[in-house]
């Protein structure tokens, strides 16, 4: 029985959630990090909650930059 030598590709496996790199992406991370820390200063600096503000933040910033 023969092995399959096929070459595997270069590029990276794509799953739901991911976003492909831009030249943008690091800017729009600081973007995001920004304003997920006014969300963390505005809710009295509560920790544990910070993937929450992350996404939260996200989902505002996208949702901005769809209306313009």
């Amino acid at each position: 029985m023969m092995k399959n030598t096929a070459p595997q590709s270069a590029a990276p496996a794509r799953t739901a959630g991911t976003h492909t790199a831009t030249p943008n992406s690091s800017k729009m991370q600081d973007l995001i990090g920004r304003r997920a820390y006014e969300l963390y200063v505005q809710r009295g600096r509560q920790e544990g909650k910070a993937l929450e503000d992350w996404l939260q933040a996200e989902r505002q910033l996208v949702s901005s930059a769809g209306k313009s």
